[in-house]
């Protein structure tokens, strides 16, 4: 379990599965794409944490859900992303459709890392985020997200990134913030 920080540092966690045998699926739950090649000449900081995980060997597939927007991405970033396979479901799609399409994305016995950008919240839920932007994911979608890849494959690692402090609104971020991360903690400890 990673927490804290911006969401550059899932680049060495994701790193230290190198060698280990099994391919990684990647579920990155956050309302943007992070497919940047460089921001301001820095190729592993900020916005570019999935096309870095795509260029490691010992990843494998990469799911990307709760997307409201590119982000700070270009379309030839959004091209790149697409043409690497990955699958992208954004926050209108869960919206309607619920997240069981998503769990069927993962393979069944996978060792999955989970990234959550807070960002894939809902402003009305998750404050405390650097861009607010309305449509986002409700905390029950995240956490049944997060149950159902729990319930068919193997929680290898998760992170939780993008908690702004000074944003938040009389606390409201960081007690979602909390109780996601303690619920998701138990479901990782169900596992074993």
């Amino acid at each position: 379990m990673l927490i804290g920080g911006d969401d550059s540092l899932p680049i060495p966690m994701l790193e230290a599965f190198a060698g280990r045998g099994r391919q990684l699926t990647i579920l990155q739950i956050d309302a943007h794409i992070d497919w940047r090649d460089e921001v301001q000449g820095e190729r592993l900081g900020l916005s570019s944490t999935m096309r870095r995980a795509s260029e490691m060997g010992h990843v494998g597939r990469i799911v990307q859900v709760g997307q409201r927007g590119i982000g700070s991405a270009r379309p030839g970033d959004v091209a790149d992303a697409t043409a690497r396979g990955v699958t992208f479901v954004p926050a209108k799609e869960v919206a309607r459709q619920g997240i069981s399409g998503v769990v069927d994305l993962i393979p069944a016995g996978a060792d999955v890392v989970i990234c959550l950008d807070l960002d894939a919240l809902d402003p009305a839920v998750m404050p405390a985020v650097i861009g607010r932007t309305a449509g986002g994911m409700t905390y029950w979608q995240v956490l049944d997200l997060v149950a159902g890849v729990a319930a068919k494959a193997r929680i290898a690692a998760f992170d939780m990134v993008e908690f702004m402090p000074d944003r938040d609104i009389d606390g409201q971020g960081a007690m979602v913030a909390a109780q996601l991360l303690a619920a998701v903690m138990g479901l990782v400890a169900r596992q074993v």
